[in-house]
């Protein structure tokens, strides 16, 4: 997450994580992402009016820089995993750290020396309740459940703190970028409460 940690050789198992104590091979980029946007233009019935009737599943992108951005899949399996591969670049791994959502990350992103996403990890963090001992690499969507091969909506609430979360890590790489922190756990500690405080705001 900073530019203090070094390089080192990825893990042999195919996976989109990598150990806690194992380097960061992402740069810390200090310009400042866009805000959130949609994605994908509402779904029109035969008249041209949006049509009430629920025809996509809410997603959040969010890249590595912390930018992130709303988008709708449709109701296909098929569309959907082909623009999850899209989007991720590859195969996509589905990472359970909420009962209510899935995060779909690069299946081999350590192993391809992706740049690290600390907003994905810290969301999986403070869902799961928990200092995770790995790191998330990459490109990172969050949907809701899988029902029958099926990507389900991302909840309001959900939606939000994810937002939230990636929004405050946006600011913090820009508030490193004139004050870095002391050392690489220095950082994630930093990282983790201000993503706590993004659940537990009033």
């Amino acid at each position: 997450m900073t530019d203090q940690t070094r390089r080192q050789e990825a893990p042999e198992t195919k996976t989109g994580c990598q150990p806690y104590g194992q380097s960061d091979p992402s740069r810390r980029d200090t310009e400042a992402p866009q805000r959130a946007q949609d994605q994908s233009a509402a779904v029109l019935d035969r008249l041209g009016r949006p049509d009430p009737r629920p025809t996509h599943a809410r997603a959040l992108h969010i890249d590595p820089d912390a930018a992130s951005s709303r988008l709708n899949l449709p109701e296909d399996a098929n569309a959907q995993h082909d623009i999850l591969r899209s989007l991720i670049g590859d195969t996509a791994d589905r990472a359970i750290y909420h009962r209510q959502a899935l995060l779909h990350l690069h299946s081999n992103g350590a192993g391809r020396r992706l740049p690290v996403n600390p907003a994905a990890w810290a969301l999986a963090c403070v869902w799961r309740g928990l200092d995770l001992p790995y790191l998330l690499y990459g490109p990172v969507i969050v949907t809701g459940p899988d029902t029958r091969g099926v990507l389900q909506t991302l909840t309001d609430s959900l939606l939000d703190e994810a937002e939230e979360i990636a929004r405050r890590t946006a600011q913090l790489r820009v508030e490193w970028s004139t004050r870095p922190p002391a050392s690489e756990p220095a950082a994630r500690l930093e990282l983790l409460a201000n993503a706590r405080r993004a659940t537990h705001r009033t």
